[in-house]
């Protein structure tokens, strides 16, 4: 399979975070289920796996971020919300 592009990258990253609120809401009332407490941590690693590849390809995803200001201040290289990016 080839590369994703920015947008498909994103839209991946999105759907990971989603299965993990969901599952976030589930352990909130079954805190015991180890089945989905390994399932919500698999998630999170796979996550941060993919925010890691689209920083580096693409720029910071938040200002939180470690990399945003390492040579210089890149968080203001991404589109902008008016820039099609919302």
């Amino acid at each position: 399979m080839g590369e994703m592009s920015r947008q498909e990258m994103l839209n991946h990253i999105g759907k990971i975070s989603f299965s993990m609120d969901d599952l976030r809401i589930f352990l909130d009332t079954h805190p015991d289920c180890s089945e989905a407490l390994v399932r919500f941590n698999e998630l999170a690693k796979k996550r941060d796996e993919h925010i890691h590849k689209f920083e580096k390809l693409y720029g910071p995803m938040n200002f939180y971020n470690n990399n945003v200001c390492d040579e210089h201040w890149r968080w203001v290289n991404a589109p902008w919300p008016w820039e099609g990016e919302c």
